[in-house]
């Protein structure tokens, strides 16, 4: 067996000698190097297997000979040949499976190799694992080369099982097929471009009627149809076909458009000037067939990154709202719950809260996958079975596990069913905190469904003083490029708007003057001309923006909140009761009370130029779609002065989630400039 030939992607894969014995790979007849006898771990040791000189392609680092030639994607990992990977079996030490990865050779013996990620790991820490595996009876490949340096990405998928035998293996069969390889290689360029441009999901619409099919992108919340991607019908269903032979989870071995199908597909993207560090991904694969063919909606979920993570500051949360959290997060024990629809953010934004926890405490996290890396954690891929439901082994022996880790806090990736549910409160009951995510409308909506079927937390047990602890809902919105946006008034000079659409014009911030007691100076509108600051090459939807800011609500559930949640019909009263607590000013920072929709209005208002003056950092047209109209705004908070009118009464009740107690006036009034401004806002 030869260890570390291939020194270019562009080589032949190596032909290996289907034989019971010793196997040996042939050295491409390119390498400018002399041929050099090299010995498999199943040979006897000899010249090769000693102790080899530093040479050309042999580096002696730590103890152990690595190969010079550094291992960056999978294919060129197909190129070796080992069983498996044994963190766990010899007991490495969890905070090194992203520096560090022990495989074993041959499954009928103790003979391993490293595979190291330099850049994380130290010297000492490689001796200390070689020590480590020799008093367990293991030891190194008695070959030239004992180890590879590897990419901290494909290190971190060997360590966690996402790269076995049966994927190498897929690789190799790829390798050697020119028209499979030529599929794999177009399908991990649409992924790379996906990625890159920080699309959320691909869909691949195949149209059997067509000659072409798109596919199509969702890109900060707009859905893209690249003219660069419609392709031929033939070729999307071929890329589709080898992805899925690629994927794991997936029920039946062939891709069939005609029935809906799951799976999930690991990917490692090659470096490019876009992605200069190469990137590892899973797409949850969910195959909907339709009348014409199929659409393959794939979820990009980015794997073990951490340098893009920003502070929750700078994502958009406000100072006010930030100084809830670090409230909350320096005390002990309690649910602290991010809800939001797919794509919000939500976990991304809990990675962050985590990250600001004490450094002197455990904390142990249970992901479905792990996809950003947390400095202080003990984290852990929670693969659950797509097509099982409550009998997964290995899920129980991971948790029976977890209750006896001497944790002190839990993030939880997500909580979406009865046994996710039933973590959360054991370990919360026992007095840890916990850190999660749910799928919920609103901020309240979190306890009636932790309460619902699906969870079925118990009421009693969510009334609990010091169990639910933070609930927040958060929705991403585009934010406006500071360089092209425009007034209202400058808006329709440079679209030169006729008089039926300057009239439109006027009304819809006639309305918003009526609605929020601010003037329309304030607010700004996206130009969708865009400017040298914000024009992406094929993505003209996304002229005129600049990234995506956060709007949410929080709540911190009080005693008479907690009564509520307890009262199976609390849920109206507990709406009322949190409502009641917001002020009636829109252009105000103290968020208590407001809802998300009302968050993103004070956005709209109190964006920040370079020389200090307000302006609106979000299109009020994009807070529309996302929430409700304006106009539906208007239309109910008129229905419930008129419902008070009848009833002789000038107290208003709140009955809908929108409506906010207004000031007796309704006077249009400039934005104040002494209201406290709030932390960074843009993304």
């Amino acid at each position: 067996m030869l260890f570390g030939l291939g020194k270019s992607k562009k080589n032949a894969a190596p032909a290996v000698r289907a034989a019971a014995g010793p196997r040996t790979v042939a050295r491409p007849a390119s390498a400018a190097t002399a041929p050099r006898r090299v010995v498999s771990p199943g040979q006897p040791a000899g010249a090769a297997g000693a102790a080899a000189p530093e040479g050309s392609d042999v580096s002696n680092w730590g103890g152990v000979r690595f190969s010079r030639t550094p291992i960056a994607m999978a294919d060129d990992l197909a190129k070796i040949l080992f069983d498996k990977v044994i963190n766990e079996e010899v007991k490495l030490a969890p905070h090194l499976y992203a520096s560090i990865a022990v495989a074993k050779v041959r499954a009928t013996d103790k003979v391993v190799m490293l595979f190291v990620d330099k850049e994380k790991a130290k010297r000492e820490e490689v001796e200390a694992v070689v020590n480590q595996l020799a008093k367990r009876n293991f030891h190194l490949v008695d070959a030239h080369i004992q180890g590879h340096f590897a990419s901290s990405g494909l290190v971190m998928a060997l360590s966690q099982g996402d790269i076995t035998q049966s994927s190498l293996q897929f690789e190799r069969d790829v390798s050697r097929d020119p028209t499979k390889n030529a599929l794999m290689s177009a399908f991990t360029d649409v992924v790379s471009w996906a990625y890159a441009n920080k699309a959320d999901d691909i869909d691949f619409a195949v149209d059997r009627e067509a000659a072409k099919s798109q596919i199509c992108f969702k890109i900060g919340g707009r859905y893209i149809r690249p003219e660069r991607f419609l392709l031929p019908t033939d070729t999307v269903i071929a890329m589709l076909g080898i992805a899925w032979q690629k994927s794991g989870g997936g029920a039946s071995p062939q891709f069939d458009m005609k029935v809906e199908q799951q799976a999930l597909v690991k990917i490692n993207l090659p470096r490019s000037a876009a992605i200069p560090d190469g990137a590892r991904v899973r797409l949850r694969w969910s195959g909907m067939a339709i009348d014409k063919g199929v659409v393959v909606t794939t979820r990009i979920q980015r794997l073990g990154e951490s340098a893009a993570i920003r502070s929750l500051d700078e994502a958009g949360y406000l100072q006010s709202q930030m100084d809830i959290i670090r409230r909350v997060i320096n005390s002990e024990g309690g649910m602290v719950v991010l809800a939001g629809v797919v794509g919000s953010g939500k976990s991304t934004s809990l990675v962050q809260m985590i990250n600001m926890l004490p450094t002197d405490i455990k904390i142990q996290s249970f992901e479905d996958p792990v996809e950003l890396e947390l400095k202080n954690a003990y984290q852990k891929t929670i693969t659950r079975d797509l097509a099982q439901a409550g009998d997964d082994k290995s899920f129980l022996s991971a948790t029976r596990a977890l209750y006896r880790s001497a944790l002190d806090a839990l993030y939880l990736g997500e909580i979406r069913d009865r046994e996710t549910g039933l973590v959360a409160r054991q370990v919360v009951e026992s007095g840890h905190s916990v850190y999660t995510t749910t799928h919920a409308r609103s901020s309240l909506g979190i306890a009636e469904r932790f309460a619902s079927p699906a969870i079925a937390i118990n009421r009693e047990v969510l009334a609990t003083p010091g169990i639910l602890k933070l609930l927040v809902y958060q929705a991403l919105l585009p934010t406006n490029c500071p360089h092209c946006a425009l007034s209202p008034n400058d808006y329709s000079h440079a679209f030169t708007l006729n008089p039926e659409q300057l009239a439109a014009h006027n009304r819809y911030f006639d309305r918003l003057e009526r609605l929020y007691g601010i003037s329309r100076d304030v607010y700004r509108m996206r130009n969708s001309r865009g400017c040298k600051f914000c024009i992406k090459d094929e993505l003209p939807e996304l002229n005129g923006f600049s990234g995506r800011t956060v709007v949410s609500e929080m709540v911190e559930p009080d005693e008479q909140m907690l009564e509520y949640i307890g009262a199976p019909d609390g849920a109206l009263k507990l709406f009322k009761y949190w409502r009641s607590m917001a002020s009636n000013r829109f252009d105000d920072e103290n968020l208590v009370g407001k809802n998300t929709m009302e968050c993103a209005i004070y956005k709209a208002v109190r964006g920040t130029t370079d020389d200090g003056k307000y302006v609106g950092l979000i299109d009020p047209r994009e807070i529309e779609p996302r929430f409700m109209s304006f106009e539906t705004v208007e239309n109910r908070r008129d229905h419930e002065r008129a419902v008070a009118a009848r009833r002789n009464t000038s107290s208003v009740p709140v009955p809908e989630s929108y409506a906010l107690p207004r000031a007796a006036s309704a006077a249009v009034v400039p934005i104040h400039a002494s209201v406290a401004s709030g932390g960074r806002e843009g993304v």
